[in-house]
């Protein structure tokens, strides 16, 4: 999954649950490895990943700022960065040309990781954006 779609995740779980900051940590990194899961399409395998990369880190960087902007809590925001923080190792891969190790447990080859067509995996991200979106606004 992208970085966005971690985030916009982590920080609908952190609009809806009201505990420690640790327990809600917890659920946004365990979500990160549930979404993982999920068949999706990943920018890492075409020929532009190191441009499809920095897109996502900084559309996720100013989806953070806007809501910063608006007064959202700190607890909330800093929940989509713990979220989306596993794919750093997956955006270094990238970067990398395919040679740095990958630390998250899933984005190990091991790890059952979904995959999908793009335009079905593009389609199923936009839509996870979305109702996190909607849950955002509406735990508001």
């Amino acid at each position: 999954m992208w970085v966005i779609v971690h985030t916009y995740l982590g920080l609908a779980i952190a609009s809806l649950v009201h505990r420690p900051f640790w327990q809600v940590a917890v659920l946004v990194v365990l979500s990160h490895v549930l979404l993982d899961l999920v068949p999706h399409w990943d920018y890492g395998l075409t020929a532009h990943a190191v441009v499809w990369g920095w897109v996502d880190f900084l559309a996720a960087l100013a989806t953070l700022l806007v809501l910063l902007a608006a007064g959202t809590p700190w607890s909330i925001v800093l929940m989509g960065p713990i979220s989306g923080a596993p794919d750093f190792d997956v955006l270094l891969h990238v970067a990398s040309g395919h040679h740095a190790r990958r630390w998250f447990p899933s984005h190990w080859s091991s790890f059952p990781h979904g995959h999908c067509s793009m335009n079905a995996g593009i389609a199923l991200q936009l839509a996870i954006m979305v109702a996190s979106l909607v849950v955002i606004v509406a735990a508001a």
